[in-house]
């Protein structure tokens, strides 16, 4: 879906917001922080719910009230996606930076900066 940001790179800025130019190699941050956010998102859906689950299902109330599982179950996976989504896109700033060093010489050439920033997408 982002094939073109890696063919074409993404905008790179210095410290002052000024385009520096387009790097292939950000891009590649870009997409790997990306990728590693969309691989931490479900982790806590995955597992919060079950481990809650088996404690609560052990209470007296829940015991006492089998009808109230499917309620209780409900609003433990909607506190797992509230938790999951803000952790997993905290992971990494928005606004991503990297040293020029580490970026193709035409960008290090067109900035006096030490380090650039991107916006690394959702």
């Amino acid at each position: 879906m982002r094939y073109g940001e890696l063919e074409e790179g993404i905008d790179v800025l210095d410290g002052d917001g000024n385009l520096v130019g387009s790097s292939r190699i950000a891009a590649r941050h870009a997409l790997l922080e990306t990728a590693l956010t969309r691989v931490v998102l479900p982790m806590p859906i995955l597992v919060l719910p079950p481990i809650v689950m088996s404690m609560l299902e052990k209470t007296a109330l829940l015991q006492a009230r089998p009808r109230l599982l499917l309620p209780v179950q409900s609003l433990v996976c909607l506190a797992a996606f509230g938790l999951a989504l803000p952790l997993a896109i905290s992971l990494f700033p928005q606004m991503s930076e990297i040293e020029t060093s580490q970026l193709e010489p035409e960008i290090a050439r067109a900035t006096s900066s030490r380090t650039v920033v991107y916006n690394k997408g959702l």
